[in-house]
């Protein structure tokens, strides 16, 4: 089972090496189009932490799937942008959902009214997603737009968060824990 928590900026080489795993497919998926490892290693230099939330989920201490909260309080005071990227062998095991939920979550909560998010057309499963979770998917240039409308924070949405930032942070140190050898004989 994946643990699910946010990244911080010193994970930054462990969220390029998660994007470079992904195979020619899913890099199109992502990304809309075809990338190259080079376009990858630009896109991740380009981080602005100051307005990017990471959500990865991990499995046995490495990351496999992230979603990639983009904002930009100057040209889109209340709207963010959203990426959702999961590796081949988790996909299909709500990963995804998980990564999308909490980054509405977490979009809500840093007063984004309006999330957006882009899809191939032949990317049925990421439209099932928005449409399970709400959006109003629109067809663009032979992809999907998908936009979501977040109601304001609340005590509800904010105590969410921070008890999912606690549930990951727990279960980091117990996967951790339990996937390094040298930490269980130590103990």
């Amino acid at each position: 089972m994946p643990v699910f928590r946010k990244l911080l900026p010193a994970e930054l080489p462990r969220y390029r090496a998660h994007l470079l795993r992904l195979d020619r497919t899913d890099r199109y998926a992502r990304f809309t189009g075809t990338v190259s490892d080079q376009t990858i290693e630009r896109h991740c230099e380009s981080i602005d932490w100051s307005r990017t939330v990471l959500i990865g989920a991990f499995v046995r201490n490495e990351l496999r799937g992230a979603a990639e909260l983009c904002t930009d309080r100057v040209l889109w005071p209340d709207e963010a942008e959203v990426g959702i990227s999961v590796e081949k062998e988790l996909q299909g095991m709500r990963v995804g959902s998980t990564l999308v939920r909490r980054m509405l979550t977490v979009a809500r909560n840093r007063g984004i009214r309006t999330l957006h998010m882009h899809c191939l057309a032949d990317n049925v499963r990421m439209r099932a997603l928005c449409r399970r979770f709400g959006a109003r998917l629109q067809m663009e240039a032979g992809e999907f737009h998908a936009s979501f409308d977040l109601p304001r924070p609340n005590q509800f949405s904010y105590a969410t968060e921070a008890l999912e930032d606690g549930a990951g942070a727990v279960n980091a140190m117990l996967d951790r824990f339990s996937t390094d050898p040298d930490r269980r004989l130590a103990a």
